[in-house]
């Protein structure tokens, strides 16, 4: 039996590596990218594993990449022998589909919004991670309309606070951003934040939490520092 030129020219331009083995016994492939997550399965030295993405998760070794693989479950990158420490494959939720790292569908589509702002603006991880560290702590990256500002309430919105008159992702104050229509839109009102945010003196390189509290100038300036590193593993995953 014999392949045709054809075919053996055809196979030959096939990747020649679709699976990647483990590099040690007892390796935990669990529910999601971090070992809080509970564990599915085990693998030991040898498996091979086909891997349909990955993600920045708990890092291991200096190592923060988690991969997913065909079981639906991830796995430590560092256990795994790819050949690199990088990206093998594409990162998970890095289309249109698929939720982003600890987001559910709404929260996702919203963070693809405010990405995708930072990006057309070139304001790279330090901008993306103030933008989603401050959605998070705002509003855990949902749109909040408020009945003290009746127009919010006409915009399509996730839930209805009651906080002043904040409104939108980044409960921004209607007296001082008094267009409602973007105080309601997850990317127009990421334009917003930004807008303030490259205004402060040294934002490229100020302490994320820290630039965040400029912006929002919070009653509770230590709750965005607490959330950057999650923000981070967000915009990473969304394609910063």
């Amino acid at each position: 039996m014999y392949l045709s030129i054809l075919t053996l020219s055809a196979t030959l331009a096939l990747p020649l590596v679709s699976a990647y083995p483990v590099k040690t016994d007892g390796l935990h492939c669990r529910s999601g990218p971090g070992t809080s997550y509970s564990i599915i399965r085990s693998y030991n030295t040898g498996t091979d594993l086909t891997i349909t993405c990955q993600t920045p998760g708990t890092v291991i070794n200096g190592d923060e990449l988690w991969d997913k693989t065909s079981d639906g479950c991830y796995v430590s990158d560092y256990y795994v022998k790819t050949g690199t420490s990088g990206y093998v494959t594409a990162h998970c939720g890095s289309g249109s589909s698929g939720n982003l790292p600890g987001l559910s569908a709404t929260q996702s589509k919203h963070a693809r919004d405010i990405i995708a702002e930072a990006k057309s603006e070139g304001l790279g991880l330090q901008g993306c991670s103030a933008g989603i560290a401050t959605a998070l702590v705002e509003s855990s990256i949902l749109i909040y309309a408020n009945n003290a500002v009746p127009a919010s309430l006409n915009y399509p919105h996730d839930a209805v606070g009651s906080d002043s008159d904040s409104v939108g992702i980044f409960q921004q104050r209607a007296r001082y951003y008094p267009n409602i229509a973007a105080d309601m839109d997850a990317a127009r009102s990421a334009a917003q934040f930004f807008a303030k945010m490259k205004s402060i003196s040294g934002w490229q390189t100020m302490a994320v939490g820290t630039l965040c509290q400029k912006v929002q100038v919070s009653a509770y300036p230590d709750r965005y520092a607490a959330r950057v590193t999650e923000a981070q593993n967000i915009c990473k995953a969304g394609g910063i």
